[in-house]
C-alpha cells in the first residue's frame, strides 16, 4: 500500500484532527519533553512551534525553536500508530485534498 505523502498543517488543522486528551498530550510533549541538542538536553522552557507536518505515516512532526536558546527542535508525535486517528487523518487528507480541488476550480472559471 503507498503511503500518502507529507503535508503541512497549521495549528487550526491540528486542533481539528486531535481530541482533547490527545492535544492535552501534544501540549505536554512540547512543554518537557523535546530535546535540545544545542541545550544538550531537554528544553526545559518548552519550544516555539513554526512548522507541523502530518507524516506520511499520520504521525505529527512539530518543528521549533528552543526557548532557552533559540536552537532549532524537532519532535514527533506517534498518533498514526492509533487506528482511530489515523482513520481520521485519512478523512482530513481527503477533506484538505477536497478542498484544494475545489479552490483550484474558481481560479479556472
Amino acid at each position: 500500500m503507498k503511503r500518502p505523502p507529507e503535508i503541512q498543517i497549521n495549528q487550526f488543522q491540528l486542533s481539528r484532527l486531535l481530541d482533547e486528551e490527545q492535544m492535552g498530550f501534544y501540549k505536554e510533549v512540547l512543554a518537557k519533553n523535546v530535546f535540545c541538542s544545542h541545550c544538550g538536553g531537554v528544553a526545559s522552557k518548552g519550544i516555539v512551534v513554526q512548522e507541523l507536518f502530518l507524516t506520511d505515516l499520520n504521525d505529527i512532526m512539530v518543528r521549533g525553536t528552543c526557548k532557552i536558546c533559540n536552537g532549532k527542535v524537532a519532535r514527533i508525535l506517534e498518533f498514526g500508530e492509533d487506528k482511530t486517528f489515523y482513520e481520521e487523518a485519512m478523512k482530513f487528507r481527503t477533506d484538505i485534498s477536497n478542498q484544494n480541488k475545489n479552490q483550484d476550480n474558481q481560479f479556472i472559471k
